[in-house]
């Protein structure tokens, strides 16, 4: 437990400082920390996509990335040695703790092909058409590299573990001290009850470490998104850009957040757009977003996997399709593929295609029996514990004047048509959840401060509430904690080595391509030998090596 508690608080104190180069100014209050943490993993994901196509990612070249931060931890003492930037890192070391200890890694994704990519960005400099080894590494999210340039000599294998407890994390510190400032100054706007009715979603669904994954990164992302659009001051263009680098990390963690590029459209001026050019923020957006995209087709041979239109043909390693099908199959995924097949098993019935079942609303019947019934269980509670809130807020009795603005108008429409993608398209839960409860969130706000009236102490119950959803936070954590067996490998560290309880590798079949090694893993590759794929080589794969590059490409 120890280890963990100090190599949280290193992590907290050693990523926040590459943040500077985003931030805009220096409250030095927990806002500004966690907002700056924030911004320094996106830069440090940066650092880890850019180098990799140069060079693997080992320990020693991470190590040498972090004499970074501890120069300017030197040179900005002003802003570190201060007691704000000490109770952000105390607050952010205890979040982590209860995120990662004894806790499982998202299963099976994270055995499939999370933490064998970032085995890969550890051992291997960017390898052509990786996707041929296995499909899934074409649609890997950008928070791998995040986690594969945090394996250094400090924190060693175990600093893979971080990346999306760091996000979290800044995400539930930042909202928290919002709430606690607009409480104390008894201010209750729109933004109010927008942290107000995330943060609750936050306590009662994103707390278990176990459940991240790539998805939940994203949606803290997005919520983030959604907050500072309340009230970021979009005349100033630092201000446009920092929104515009979010909303790119939001794509680049997860594609199925495409629509949250909707809301540049709310931040572009025409006459600001000239001033982009002049800032240097808008080159980094511009460099990250070229470089995103070249790693996708140097990977897959497309620029976004696998929706074959993005695809060229043309290119060696290309494999259109396998594409093709796999988009096919994903979106019948996502619309309960597999309680269809279920049904038809049951009556007999002949089976549709996948690309039929997606086809004109097929799907629907099956999806409202199946993946339909999950989301409720999931939403209801949320829906009644609002309901209860605002039946206590409406027997108060001071009222709030209130109206809406052009900005709170266009984001719901936007996050309106967002939830009708995704539910057109994607609508399985984790895909998409960030889009629905920011509407329920936003639309509980004005319900809220349109109808009901307050009393004078209010304050008292809203601070009751920030407490209740941080024990709630915490119970559910330390109830996990104490269940769990202590008796596995590199306890109390998440499991990350094996998909079973007790986090022993099950080893892995060493196989040769051109006198490069591959391997087959007994069970999941996890974070084991590189480069590691679930199904081994296929027959009609074969592998060049061309001025220092490998490139595997299908016959």
């Amino acid at each position: 437990m120890s280890s963990i508690i100090l190599h949280s608080f290193l992590i907290t104190i050693l990523f926040t400082p590459f943040g500077l180069f985003l931030s805009n100014e220096n409250k030095k209050n927990l806002e500004y920390f966690s907002s700056q943490l924030l911004y320094g993993l996106i830069i440090l994901s940066f650092i880890g996509l850019f180098l990799n196509f140069l060079f693997p990612l080992n320990k020693f070249l991470n190590t040498i990335i972090l004499i970074l931060p501890i120069f300017f931890l030197i040179k900005k003492k002003k802003i570190y040695l201060n007691k704000e930037f000490l109770i952000f890192i105390f607050f952010s070391t205890i979040l982590v703790l209860l995120l990662i200890t004894e806790s499982n890694m998202y299963r099976p994704d994270a055995g499939l092909y999370h933490l064998p990519y970032v085995k890969i960005l550890n051992d291997e400099k960017i390898i052509f058409g990786l996707s041929n080894l296995h499909s899934r590494y074409g649609h890997i999210s950008i928070i791998q590299y995040l986690s594969a340039i945090s394996n250094n000599l400090i924190f060693k294998e175990n600093g893979i573990v971080f990346a999306q407890a760091l996000i979290a994390s800044s995400v539930i510190i930042n909202f928290a001290y919002k709430i606690y400032n607009y409480n104390k100054k008894k201010e209750y706007n729109f933004h109010f009850f927008y942290l107000i009715s995330v943060i609750i979603f936050i306590a009662y669904k994103m707390n278990r470490y176990g459940e991240y994954g790539n998805d939940a990164p994203a949606h803290f992302l997005f919520f983030y998104l959604i907050s500072e659009l309340l009230v970021t001051e979009t005349n100033k263009i630092k201000n446009v850009c920092n929104l515009f680098i979010i909303i790119l990390f939001i794509f680049l963690n997860k594609v199925t957040l495409l629509l949250c590029s909707l809301f540049a459209l709310l931040l572009l001026k025409k006459n600001q757009i000239i001033n982009f050019f002049k800032i240097k923020r808008f080159y980094f957006f511009l460099i990250f977003s070229v470089l995103w995209f070249t790693k996708n087709i140097i990977i897959s041979g497309c620029l976004i996997y696998p929706v074959k239109s993005t695809c060229f043909e043309n290119i060696i390693w290309s494999d259109l399709k396998t594409v093709e099908n796999l988009s096919y199959e994903n979106e019948a995924w996502t619309k309960d593929w597999p309680h269809y097949l279920k049904q038809i098993e049951i009556v007999g019935a002949n089976k549709v295609s996948v690309k039929e079942y997606s086809k004109k609303f097929y799907w629907v019947k099956y999806w409202a029996k199946g993946h339909l019934q999950k989301i409720l269980n999931i939403m209801l509670p949320y829906f009644f514990f609002l309901f209860m809130i605002f039946l206590f807020l409406k027997s108060q009795k001071k009222k709030i004047k209130f109206s809406t603005n052009k900005t709170q108008i266009i984001i719901i429409s936007i996050l309106f048509i967002s939830c009708l993608f995704w539910f057109i398209k994607v609508p399985v839960f984790r895909y998409g959840y960030s889009y629905l409860i920011s509407l329920i969130s936003l639309i509980f706000s004005l319900i809220c401060l349109k109808k009901f009236e307050y009393k004078n102490n209010i304050n008292k119950f809203f601070n009751f509430l920030l407490i209740f959803c941080f024990i709630v936070f915490s119970t559910k954590n330390m109830i996990r904690i104490i269940k769990t067996n202590n008796d596995y490998y590199n306890y109390p560290w998440p499991k990350f080595y094996a998909m079973d309880e007790k986090n022993i590798e099950h080893g892995v079949e060493e196989l040769t391509l051109k006198g490069k090694k591959f391997y087959k893993p007994i069970k999941y590759c996890m974070f084991s030998s590189s480069p590691c794929g679930s199904y081994g080589i296929q027959d009609n794969l074969d592998l060049i090596f061309k001025k220092n590059y490998y490139v595997l490409y299908l016959k």
